[in-house]
């Protein structure tokens, strides 16, 4: 049995895989991650962990916890990847980027693929055929956006997201759910365009935990379920333990 953890900004995702299968998932805030850890279910059955962050490093207190177990660090140089790594500053490159891919990659083996991620920020990731990762683009997520014009400007407010029908807003609450709303999607739509010039046969995937509100907004595009991460995380686990 494998358990993968995620680690975001504000939440921590847990998932127990068998057979890569997941048979368990579990959801918490950063405060409550040791007792998590240490209440989770068939823990004398894990065999492998590995984890995912794009916050807080956890690493001592998931091998403390599951001392047992194998531990696969992203952060291990001699980690193999099922992919060749082209990105020029290794060391700045996002674990749940590293895992994304790795996910495309197994789900979607020998394609060109974008893969695009809408949670605090929207990440795109490109690996072509050869199963080659070049990169791609990082832009402020939609709750940033919201913040960053409340946080640095005077007048305007701060709002929590809402889904809009309308390109002009009559009023300036409308005004800023428009532009956030509708400049994600032009944004998105706009470098999958581009990129279809170059790649006719192009996959799109679209993920994340944002991505829901974007859905039959995107052209030409799969929305994978939220679990893409986490089975990107396990196919790293399986590649490692085949070689």
């Amino acid at each position: 049995m494998n358990l993968v953890i995620d680690i975001g900004n504000s939440r921590v995702k847990l998932f127990l895989f068998k057979n890569d299968k997941i048979t368990f998932r579990s959801i918490c805030n950063h405060n409550e991650f040791i007792k998590t850890l240490q209440t989770l279910p068939f823990k004398e059955q894990i065999i492998n962990v590995i984890s995912s962050t794009v916050s807080t490093n956890y690493d001592d207190i998931i091998e403390i916890n599951l001392k047992d177990s194998n531990y696969f660090k992203l952060s291990n140089k001699n980690l193999k990847l099922p992919f060749r790594n082209n990105y020029k500053t290794l060391n700045s490159l996002g674990q749940d980027r590293l895992a994304l891919v790795s996910s495309a990659v197994f789900n979607y083996p020998n394609s060109n693929t974008l893969i695009i991620d809408v949670g605090t920020c929207i990440t795109y990731d490109f690996v072509d055929f050869k199963n080659i990762y070049y990169g791609g683009a990082i832009s402020p997520g939609i709750n940033l956006r919201y913040s960053s014009l409340n946080e640095h400007t005077s007048n305007l407010p701060l709002l929590e997201f809402k889904e809009i029908d309308t390109l002009i807003g009559t009023n300036t609450e409308d005004s800023i759910h428009s532009g956030v709303y509708n400049g994600v999607i032009a944004e998105i739509n706009d470098h999958i365009e581009k990129l279809y010039f170059d790649y006719i046969d192009l996959n799109v995937i679209v993920t994340g935990g944002s991505s829901k509100f974007l859905f039959n907004r995107i052209k030409n595009a799969i929305f994978a379920d939220q679990d893409f991460l986490a089975i990107g995380l396990n196919n790293i686990i399986n590649y490692n333990e085949n070689l």
